[in-house]
């Protein structure tokens, strides 16, 4: 336990194919974020290839170390997927035939001539394990309580994993755990580097209040400034609100507000419905976050946008009540890359803005596309914006 009283876990990435680069570990992420919620500390993330012996010492050290081990991975019907045998190994048990789990296989497949003999391995189980029910899946999981600790075993198949988790796994943590939710509150800002941040914020930064903890992100959209206890959530009004204040118009929203909803929000209140956008030099990031984002009432709707090729013809945009025009530079000294943004709109617009940023790659293509999002909320801030 963490002096704070919140069980510690550790989460257990199985698979030799997210070792050699060939499978992104989201499933990892995903059960960080969810684990803070929930109120459980993350101690360490481990990934593992398909390797029984080094999967059960890799079981034996988390489960003297933590009170909640999470895996994912290796739970299939193929030879390589020997989670189950890693942890049975690590809990000295041994594996047997769970007559209901194998009644579950045959009914998923249609009987015995239709399975394959090798799903039969899914249907094993040790003594100390409860199988958890894949709704959508032939590998069950297992809840397995034994070593000093909580076993978690999940499929490494994102959708399978993450229905388990909320369904399933999720309601025997809250059951088995006395647990403190992790709240918190994010300031998110934009054309602010994050060492400035730390001189407008620094002494917030060291000293929150009681019971708070604070940290700064620097991200694609932005540098965020979070505040997080588990304790009485109304302790993050204050850090929240002085933060707020000290930081200014860098501030483009708080928690969930993001710069493709907040300029579109913008443009709404200036009675801009729709929007457009045109767009060099960047690969079309712009067109991609925009694209991608859900709209909501209260918004402008952005109805499409052209990539232009370098010296290409600006064609004219969608038809719209704003178009917002971006041009991306090569980098500059130092990195440094100008972003040429211009919104124009029947009513409202200004004059080309230059905005610098940093950056190379991907990264300075989506920062080029937040600029212009940045600027649209700068020059048409929401009512009551500062």
């Amino acid at each position: 336990m963490t002096d704070g009283g919140a069980p510690t876990a550790r989460i257990l990435s199985i698979g030799t194919e997210i070792l050699f680069g060939e499978t992104v570990d989201t499933n990892a992420a995903h059960l960080a974020g969810e684990l803070a919620r929930l109120g459980l500390e993350l101690r360490e993330v481990r990934q593992l290839p398909d390797d029984r012996a080094r999967i059960a010492e890799a079981f034996r050290d988390a489960l003297a170390a933590v009170e909640v081990v999470i895996a994912t991975g290796g739970l299939g019907p193929t030879h390589d997927d020997v989670t189950r045998e890693g942890l049975a190994d690590a809990l000295g048990e041994e594996l047997t035939p769970d007559s209901a789990l194998v009644e579950r296989q045959l009914q998923r497949f249609g009987g015995r001539d239709r399975m394959p003999e090798s799903n039969l391995r899914q249907a094993l189980r040790i003594p100390s394990a409860q199988p958890v029910e894949n709704p959508i899946g032939s590998a069950p999981g297992w809840w397995a309580e034994g070593g000093g600790g909580v076993a978690v075993l999940m499929p490494g198949v994102p959708s399978e994993m993450r229905r388990m988790w909320a369904e399933q796994v999720v309601p025997r943590l809250e059951a088995r755990f006395a647990l403190a939710p992790l709240r918190t509150r994010t300031v998110k800002t934009f054309g602010i580097g994050e060492s400035a941040v730390v001189d407008l914020v620094g002494d917030l930064l060291a000293a929150p209040g009681p019971q708070v903890e604070a940290g700064i992100y620097a991200r694609d959209d932005g540098v965020h400034l979070r505040f997080s206890t588990r304790g009485d959530p109304a302790a993050l009004r204050e850090p929240t609100t002085r933060a707020l204040a000290l930081l200014g118009d860098n501030v483009y929203g708080t928690d969930a507000d993001t710069l493709p909803a907040v300029a579109l929000r913008s443009l709404a209140t200036a009675s801009c419905a729709t929007l457009a956008s045109v767009e060099s030099g960047t690969d079309g990031a712009l067109l991609t976050i925009l694209s991608g984002h859900a709209p909501v009432a209260g918004e402008a709707r952005f109805i499409g946008g052209l990539l232009v090729l370098d010296g290409g013809p600006q064609q004219p945009p969608p038809a719209a009540d704003a178009v917002l025009r971006v041009r991306l530079s090569m980098p500059g000294s130092l990195g440094r890359s100008r972003v040429g943004v211009a919104l124009e709109a029947a009513s409202h617009g200004f004059a080309e803005r230059e905005v610098r940023i940093h950056g190379s790659g991907p990264q300075r293509l989506r920062r080029a596309a937040f600029a212009a999002l940045d600027a649209v909320r700068r020059v048409l801030p929401l009512p009551g914006s500062g």
